[in-house]
């Protein structure tokens, strides 16, 4: 196994390893303070807490209910990714257990009807303006649509509903493999269930709202195909594809290699960059601008890969995750408050509508 392929597999497996390792990591975070605390009471004290043993036992449930959805999707897609074997897997770190925590949350704001509004607002926006760009919807499939950060898909999903043929593009090994699942082994609305919310203790009404089950997803993408029906010329099994790996390293221009450490000259990543180079009529990015180490990178890659009469559809703030770390910005590309100037800082794109 080359070492590339050795260093991939090694953070694949841990990541499905985090998904089987949930459930100890879980009762060990969640359960065992609480129960010790509770030991640790005198028997008077522990009568005012009568409704405690009850709350235990619901939360050791809801960590059941996660434990049973988490395992299927580690045992089922390994085999998919080339992993078969648990016993070959790489032991998972601490921060792939934490990530389990936002893992679940985005499940609920992508694919429960929990997570409508929130989804109304930002992909709702994205949707409409793409749509009325490009009103006929028996030419869309010629419309080339790149979702950076895709996440779990469902913005994905929403295009190609629409018609457009759309690829999306993801790099964290959990936002992939749980999309993949979610896609391809879903037969009903509300399939699944989670219990997303065991992990917030605070600012939580009632007890029970933390034990709360959430089902998804609320919409099959196997349903999909009904687009068929009313066009049936539109080939919506070739509209999707999803593309794991860095956005500046699969759609950045030649030159970034320069000042970007995560740019590479590997044949398939070079490859893959020469075949996108002015691609895409639309690229939408939804909360995706702040991951960025390096928001000029971004942008290089995003007019790159944008063909010259296309659209970059933003929603999401123009902050950056990695605030505090040692990073060296542009100052020119920022207004005296921080923001981003809306002259974006390069030739090629520009900005005719901000909303």
């Amino acid at each position: 196994m080359k070492e590339q392929d050795a260093e991939e597999f090694k953070v694949l497996s841990s990541v499905l390893h985090s998904h089987l390792a949930y459930e100890e990591w879980a009762m060990k975070t969640i359960l065992s303070p609480k129960e010790r605390k509770y030991s640790s009471l005198e028997d008077g004290e522990k009568q005012l807490l009568h409704w405690f043993p009850s709350y235990i036992e619901q939360l050791k449930h809801s960590i059941e209910i996660n434990k049973n959805y988490f395992e299927s999707v580690a045992i089922i897609m390994a085999d998919s990714w080339g992993a078969e074997n648990p016993k070959t897997w790489f032991p998972c770190s601490t921060s792939d257990l934490e990530k389990m925590k936002g893992l679940m949350t985005q499940y609920v704001r992508e694919w429960s009807s929990e997570g409508a509004d929130e989804r109304e607002v930002s992909f709702g926006r994205i949707l409409e303006t793409v749509e009325k760009l490009y009103p006929d919807i028996s030419q869309r499939q010629k419309i080339e649509v790149l979702v950076p950060g895709a996440g779990l898909a469902r913005l994905v999903v929403e295009f190609v509903k629409r018609g457009f043929t759309t690829q999306g593009n993801e790099i964290s090994y959990h936002m992939l493999i749980n999309s993949n699942y979610i896609l391809n082994n879903t037969f009903c609305e509300n399939n699944f269930m989670i219990c997303p919310f065991i992990h917030k203790s605070s600012n939580v009404e009632k007890r029970n709202y933390q034990c709360r089950q959430i089902y998804f997803p609320d919409f099959n993408p196997g349903d999909i195909s009904l687009l068929n029906v009313e066009y049936p010329d539109i080939p919506v099994g070739e509209l999707m594809s999803m593309v794991a790996g860095g956005f500046v390293d699969l759609y950045g221009p030649p030159d970034l290699n320069k000042i970007s450490e995560i740019y590479s000259n590997e044949e398939m990543a070079v490859q893959f960059r020469n075949e996108n180079k002015g691609k895409f009529n639309v690229i939408a990015t939804c909360y995706f601008l702040d991951t960025a180490a390096n928001i000029i990178d971004y942008l290089k890659a995003i007019k790159y890969s944008l063909n010259d009469d296309g659209y970059w559809i933003n929603f999401g703030p123009l902050l950056w995750h990695f605030e505090g770390n040692d990073l060296e910005i542009d100052v020119d590309s920022l207004n005296d408050d921080g923001t981003t100037k809306k002259k974006i800082p390069m030739s090629g794109l520009e900005i005719p509508k901000e909303d």
